[in-house]
């Protein structure tokens, strides 16, 4: 058999093989200590969500990997540790967060698969269909006021879904209840209000008529948010409040923020 310095055709061919072998190889190694959390998220008539943040938090550190999930749903996260319980959550403009807690059933690296679903009508406020050209048209949104309350984000009320894994006592949940309560109500009424604006756009026939006011509505409801979760992070202790997901406890910063900004 012919020879190249030295080598064979037989071992060229066995040594680039090998080569081809080493990443994959190393992408097994990477991540043969890691939990594997994958799944679908879906909405509530089973069609498939892309694009929604999927988010999952380390009870035991309170570390947080996150994914996009693909045209067809599906998310896969790489979690580099074996944590007792994750919780995930679940966020897409439009839809109200959802989020759960799922518990390991070994002590060895698993693959868990956990599909999750958006509940609720989605309310059509994204940035183009606020500030979209005039011959895009508003979608109609249902005048429900449970389907409008369903789709309010509600971070504190997401805190309120973890009391067991928080162990929240009697006062801090009923603390928490009232916060939840007042900024949905609030909120609530910002959201119908924005409602009634597109749909005067909509009948107008121009999406940016009322941009200007629906941007600063939206801006409140947001300050009125981060407020409130500064709020229940005064109600929380220390080792409560560094277990929630980050999206819930970089709030607080934001705020200060969004209050120097309206100051101006």
């Amino acid at each position: 058999m012919r020879r190249i310095t030295g080598w064979t055709m037989r071992d060229l061919t066995a040594y680039l093989f090998l080569l081809c072998l080493i990443p994959a190889a190393l992408q097994a190694q990477e991540h043969s200590g890691s939990d594997v959390l994958a799944g679908r998220v879906t909405d509530l008539t089973g069609k498939p969500v892309a694009d929604a943040q999927v988010g999952a938090t380390s009870l035991r550190t309170g570390l947080t990997r996150s994914h996009a999930t693909d045209a067809d749903g599906r998310y896969k996260i790489y979690f580099p540790e074996t944590a007792p319980r994750y919780a995930l959550s679940v966020k897409r403009i439009g839809f109200s967060p959802v989020q759960r807690t799922v518990a390991r059933r070994t002590h060895e690296p698993e693959e868990m698969t956990i599909d999750l679903q958006f509940g609720g009508t989605p309310l059509a406020l994204s940035a183009v269909e606020i500030l979209g050209s005039s011959d895009t048209p508003v979608p109609q949104q249902p005048e429900d006021a449970a389907s409008l309350d369903a789709t309010v984000p509600n971070p504190v009320s997401e805190i309120l879904t973890l009391k067991d894994t928080l162990h929240l006592s009697a006062v801090q949940i009923v603390g928490l209840t009232d916060l939840a309560d007042t900024l949905q109500a609030t909120n609530t009424r910002i959201y119908r209000t924005i409602r009634m604006l597109l749909a005067k756009s909509q009948e107008a026939g121009d999406a940016t008529l009322m941009a200007g006011s629906v941007a600063m509505m939206l801006e409140q409801a947001s300050v009125n948010t981060t407020r409130a979760v500064r709020g229940a992070e005064k109600l929380l202790r220390e080792e409560q409040w560094v277990v929630l997901p980050a999206e819930i406890r970089d709030r607080p910063e934001a705020a200060n923020k969004e209050q120097a900004s309206l100051k101006q």
